[in-house]
């Protein structure tokens, strides 16, 4: 529901842009202010979990989403959309914060890798039906988008309750209370840094800085930190974490990208747009499972998120190059398959390698920290992308851009934001590169970590004779 969710707003948003009278800043923040409300709730929704149950919560989740989804259906204006936005990325991040916990609650140690690459099945087919979807309810009513979440929550809550064993809604004792004092200033900072990426003040940038800085007080002096400190000094899972948050902010401004590329740009419908986007989530639903069944048999498995990094660095690069021209070419049909496909190698070893670096006492925090970092980069990106792709316009068309209607592009408009957005994309694979250091690093603490099993299995005899 999720994936089919994200899929579908990005395709409509150009219409919602036309129906509501707003412009691409605003429509940024339809899709960021959704990831803004995960980004800095996730953590707390893991300890919801932990301390009344991650069975009861989850369904919980399910449910202020399906709720949120309908209100959004019913917004008269981009402002209230983007308010019930806000309270549907909070039952996201409900779903995310106990989803993957109760999975490696489910499963051995040799099994989960493959168990979080199959669960991925389920947001592939949402993921590749999204666009499409997305595409023949937008030309009906682009409200439709949001009302298919209602029947789909409705039914996983009874599924749910049927079918989730009871003792999967343990209780965690130790979790912690809330700490709804450091989620809000992490959320404000978070939004600022956002807004100053979207509007270019420095103002916003300055006052972005100090919320971290504030948080970073925040977080130092209370007893109950949002971040879990041993955690933070786990270098494997601060790798694991850092470097998927870089990659994701590389990969899910393509697809918000893209829609405005094919519609804005070359004209195509809704539809058509959606079946044009479709290879990127399809080639990721194929190679999210297959990543995950390979984790469980390598030594070390982050040598698939650091291929896969590579790979969507470059490919995105090279999309740039394919989208110089406002006609599409098959060369980009491909490009977004290979993107996908290796941002399946990213993303499944990653996050299992985040939550098989914390004890098992701590799993449901790292998996909150880790989508706080996921998310974050997704609302970063769709801030840089419009941020950059606006940059180099003309004053007159980057505020009819930015305010107006993006369905009513001349053609050389067209052409003007077409440069605007292959910058963008080149932005896009220049923060990818940064993040493969980060997996980098991951592959050494996994083998610091291969090492250190070997031995304590040796036995201090063997230990020492290998030593002599």
């Amino acid at each position: 529901m999720s994936a089919l969710d994200s899929n579908i707003v990005t395709i409509a948003l150009p219409y919602i842009s036309r129906d509501l009278s707003a412009g691409y800043s605003l429509l940024g923040w339809v899709l960021a202010g959704y990831v803004l409300a995960v980004a800095a709730l996730v953590l707390q929704s893991g300890k919801l979990g932990d301390n009344y149950g991650k069975r009861n919560v989850y369904l919980i989740g399910f449910a202020i989403f399906g709720i949120a989804s309908a209100l959004c259906g019913l917004s008269l204006s981009v402002y209230q959309l983007i308010a019930f936005r806000f309270v549907q990325g909070a039952g996201a991040s409900i779903m995310l914060a106990t989803g993957i916990p109760l999975i490696f609650a489910s499963f051995s140690p040799s099994e989960r890798g493959t168990a979080v690459g199959i669960n991925s099945v389920a947001w592939a087919v949402g993921a590749v039906a999204g666009p499409v979807l997305g595409g023949v309810l937008t030309s009906i009513d682009w409200r439709l988008i949001f009302y298919v979440n209602v029947p789909v929550a409705a039914l996983a809550i009874l599924v749910g309750r049927a079918r989730i064993p009871a003792w999967l809604n343990s209780r965690n004792n130790q979790a912690g209370r809330l700490n709804l004092s450091s989620a809000t200033v992490l959320g404000v900072a978070i939004g600022l840094i956002m807004l100053w990426l979207t509007l270019l003040d420095v103002r916003l940038a300055a006052l972005g800085g100090l919320g971290v800085a504030a948080f970073a007080v925040v977080e130092s002096k209370t007893k109950n930190p949002m971040l879990n400190r041993e955690l933070l000094r786990n270098r494997g899972f601060v790798f694991s974490v850092v470097g998927l948050g870089i990659m994701m902010t590389a990969f899910f401004g393509v697809v918000f990208l893209m829609s405005f590329y094919f519609q804005s740009v070359a004209g195509f419908s809704p539809l058509a747009a959606g079946i044009w986007v479709a290879p990127l989530p399809a080639a990721l639903g194929i190679s999210n499972p297959l990543a995950g069944r390979l984790y469980d048999r390598f030594r070390r498995p982050a040598i698939l998120a650091v291929v896969g990094a590579v790979v969507v660095s470059g490919s995105v690069m090279l999309l740039s190059s394919a989208l110089r021209t406002p006609s599409p070419s098959v060369s980009v049909l491909a490009l977004l398959a290979v993107i996908g496909g290796a941002g399946g190698l990213v993303w499944s070893p990653s996050i299992s390698s985040a939550i098989q670096f914390a004890r098992p006492e701590t799993r449901g925090v790292a998996n909150g920290t880790a989508f706080t970092l996921i998310y974050v980069g997704f609302a970063t990106s769709v801030a840089l992308v419009v941020s950059v792709s606006t940059a180099s316009l003309p004053a007159a068309l980057s505020a009819q851009i930015h305010s107006g209607n993006l369905t009513g592009l001349s053609a050389a408009s067209a052409m003007l934001f077409d440069q605007g957005l292959v910058n963008a994309v080149v932005a896009l694979g220049v923060v990818g590169i940064l993040g493969i250091p980060f997996l980098i690093l991951v592959l050494r603490e996994q083998a610091k970590r291969h090492l250190v099993t070997m031995e304590e299995s040796a036995g201090p005899e063997t230990t020492a004779l290998v030593a002599g």
